[in-house]
């Protein structure tokens, strides 16, 4: 007997917000009960990847391209179905998830004819992703099989412009709507913003955060076209992670309640120039790129973030300098996960209370939510401990690194020694 559909519609929707796209599908046709359970739930997702995982596609020569066709003709149907399904009964999508690639004009036409109609009805949480699926996809398909002709950039709708519900934006491979600087912006309910190739230029970045008071997180990812990022005044900001091309030239920020920044240098010459003075709440820092060619200018970079009491260091070396600085009364946490052996660390941290030292990254990701004692040094190596790591750690803990006491703990690929805490006076 079905008692799961015999509850209350609330609760029978969040029982189905725990299922995949797949399942709801299998779901909506198992009686008419169902049917209308699914049909009235207002969170669609429509993954590609999710939704074609069962098809059977023939990787032959002869049949790839005709499997290929069949599965991305029934993924548009069944998106342009549920829409004018949800449409007629008049229920509202709280939540809408678009990730797929684009390869001919009727897709286009079926993603727009989506967005237009629900975004009318106002969306809470949106994620349109065209870009980072295709680039999966096509990692998939065999060597042998043609290649798809490139299409247009889809430009978003300029409704999307008006739905002051919406809370949650994630816009991946797509340009903003036409009239993004001529009409007005009426996000005044966005909290979370996040862009991933996209093009935006340093006006529409001041627009975008004038006209977002209540926005909390900001997310640059992949972005071109702006020189300068500025942000000043903003009272809600709290999170910033911003990707730095060739071109950034400056980080701007003056808003009283930033708690974290996350500065990406994907061009491979350094962080930009930063002005945080005014951010006196900002305590959690993390910075992935290259160090500056002199190591006492990236000492300076690091000297801005006078009240940071967290920071988290990926650099490359690439041979930019022998030494990495560190001086900070205020840092409680530092990760650095380098190419920067331990005896070219030299660190002034009275303060610090964990440093975790890693290469590679997948060891201390997972073992940063283990417990630890005050003053605990973790060293998660590549699996290459012998005599020699074991001599540069010793020229580590002679440095006057500002350590009383502290726990260390060692990593390697296999073994963790909890077990043998290692008590270091100073």
């Amino acid at each position: 007997m079905d008692r799961i559909s015999q509850l209350p519609e609330p609760i029978v929707h969040h029982i189905l917000s725990l299922s995949g796209s797949r399942e709801l599908v299998r779901m909506s046709v198992a009686s008419k009960t169902w049917f209308q359970l699914t049909a009235s739930f207002p969170s669609l997702d429509f993954r590609m990847d999710e939704l074609t995982k069962g098809l059977h596609v023939d990787f032959t020569i002869y049949n790839f391209t005709k499997g290929l066709h069949v599965s991305r003709q029934t993924f548009f149907k069944y998106v342009d179905y549920t829409t004018s399904r949800m449409c007629q009964q008049n229920v509202t999508a709280h939540k809408l998830t678009i990730v797929t690639n684009i390869r001919e004009p009727a897709e286009l036409d079926t993603v727009n004819r989506c967005l237009e109609l629900l975004l009318k009805k106002g969306v809470t949480k949106l994620e349109i992703n065209l870009s980072e699926f295709a680039q999966i996809f096509l990692r998939k398909t065999p060597s042998f099989a043609p290649k798809p002709k490139p299409m247009p950039t889809y430009v978003l709708p300029n409704i999307l412009l008006s739905v002051s519900v919406l809370e949650s934006l994630i816009i991946s491979g797509c340009e903003l709507p036409s009239s993004f600087m001529v009409d007005a912006l009426k996000f005044k309910s966005l909290i979370r913003l996040q862009l991933e190739y996209v093009h935006i230029d340093d006006e529409m970045i001041n627009y975008l955060t004038t006209s977002c008071p209540l926005l909390k997180e900001f997310s640059l990812s992949s972005c071109h076209g702006f020189k300068r990022f500025c942000v000043n005044g903003h009272q809600n900001l709290e999170l910033l992670d911003i990707d730095c091309d060739s071109q950034v030239e400056m980080i701007d920020i003056e808003t009283p309640n930033l708690l974290g920044l996350k500065v990406r240098d994907t061009a491979g010459r350094g962080p930009p120039g930063m002005k945080v003075a005014l951010c006196k709440n900002l305590t959690s820092v993390t910075y992935i790129g290259y160090p500056l060619p002199n190591s006492n200018d990236f000492a300076d970079f690091l000297s801005k973030f006078s009240c940071a009491e967290s920071l988290v260091l990926f650099i490359n070396k690439k041979y930019r300098c022998n030494t990495l600085k560190l001086s900070s009364h205020s840092l409680r946490k530092l990760v650095i996960d380098s190419e920067f052996d331990l005896e070219e660390i030299e660190l002034s941290t009275p303060n610090l209370g964990l440093f975790i030292y890693s290469n590679p990254l997948s060891f201390w990701v997972k073992a940063m939510h283990l417990p630890h004692l005050e003053a605990c040094m973790r060293c998660h190596t590549d699996g290459s401990l012998d005599t020699l790591w074991l001599q540069k750690l010793r020229l580590f803990l002679d440095k006057k690194n500002g350590f009383k006491a502290l726990n260390l703990y060692i990593h390697t690929k296999r073994v963790c020694f909890f077990d043998q805490i290692v008590h270091v006076l100073l």
